[in-house]
């Protein structure tokens, strides 16, 4: 079996791994994988693709994904990249969330015949006894680790933090460890900005059970001209065809940056990589042809054929 890890470095997904070599050689094997969604909204977003797709590359490499909706951590809040604390959310709010994300998906990841799991991580986070949780856990984490980290330095010399989200990083790296437990999972995928908090898993489960599990993370997407993928003057580009109709999400694949359209080809299609280069390299005005099939492949991934072709 060839390594899943070439393939995600061919296609660009690579920006940084826990450990290179071993991870290529765990991936030449089938194993369970896992990337968490909190259900801070109804939708996913255009920039939640690529951890998506990541793992749909891998399950089509014969490796099983965890799809894990975080209806625990979501009452939490992940104060990642965030000047200031998250609303704190109702369980009825989450819990319509997060069927809507399941949704979404759904259109990514085959989840017949133990193929992929869906899981909520409320299920076991909010079954913890306080008090073991931090003599099993807690324990494992250095305070003056965890002030190192950007984010939670940032928020200390400005508005403060909070103890609610200082505990965040606790519970994303417990769910690594609950699901190396329980379902031996090995990876977990997301993008760059959440390095600090999957490490953490990595670690945790190295020091409570000497197990072996890795961190792998895509680079965080910008567009040529250095404005963060998936954003527009309206806001968010949504999955959710309430949010972004299909045929605006069309539009905003098709109005991709020229020197993009190579990248954007191998991060959101499953296009062979002959093809791609073929698209690539066009120019001038037959570029919109190659803008033509990848705003048609993802917007058939995302709402369906008959919605593709209507925007089309």
């Amino acid at each position: 079996m060839e390594s899943g890890f070439d393939l995600l470095v061919e296609r660009g997904f690579v920006y940084q791994s826990s450990n290179d070599q071993a991870l290529r050689e765990a991936l030449k094997r089938p194993i369970t994988l896992y990337c968490g969604y909190d259900a801070t909204a109804s939708s996913l977003t255009a920039g939640h693709l690529v951890p998506i797709m990541m793992m749909a590359h891998l399950q089509r490499q014969g490796h099983r994904p965890i799809a894990l909706v975080g209806g625990g951590t979501t009452m939490v809040g992940d104060p990642t990249g965030k000047t200031e604390a998250r609303r704190i959310m109702s369980r009825e709010e989450i819990a319509t969330n997060q069927e809507a994300i399941k949704g979404q998906l759904s259109r990514f990841l085959d989840f017949g015949e133990g193929r992929a799991i869906m899981l909520n991580n409320a299920d076991w986070l909010l079954e913890l006894r306080y008090i073991d949780f931090l003599r099993e856990i807690g324990r494992h984490f250095s305070v003056n680790q965890m002030l190192q980290h950007e984010t939670y330095r940032d928020r200390l010399q400005g508005d403060g933090l909070s103890f609610i989200e200082l505990n965040y990083v606790l519970c994303q790296a417990y769910d690594f460890l609950h699901l190396f437990r329980e379902h031996g999972c090995t990876l977990q995928v997301g993008g760059s900005d959440q390095w600090f908090n999957i490490l953490a898993g990595t670690e945790l489960i190295r020091r409570a059970d000497g197990g072996e599990a890795f961190a792998l993370v895509a680079p965080l997407i910008t567009t040529a001209s250095g404005a963060k993928m998936g954003k527009t003057e309206g806001g968010a580009v949504w999955l959710s065809a309430e949010r972004t109709s299909p045929y605006a999400f069309y539009q905003y694949w098709v109005n991709t940056e020229d020197p993009d359209i190579g990248r954007y080809l191998r991060w959101f299609t499953f296009l062979p990589e002959d093809e791609i280069r073929r698209l690539a390299a066009l120019e001038g005005a037959e570029l919109r042809t190659a803008k033509e099939v990848l705003a048609f492949e993802i917007t058939r991934m995302v709402h369906g054929e008959e919605a593709a072709e209507q925007a089309q």
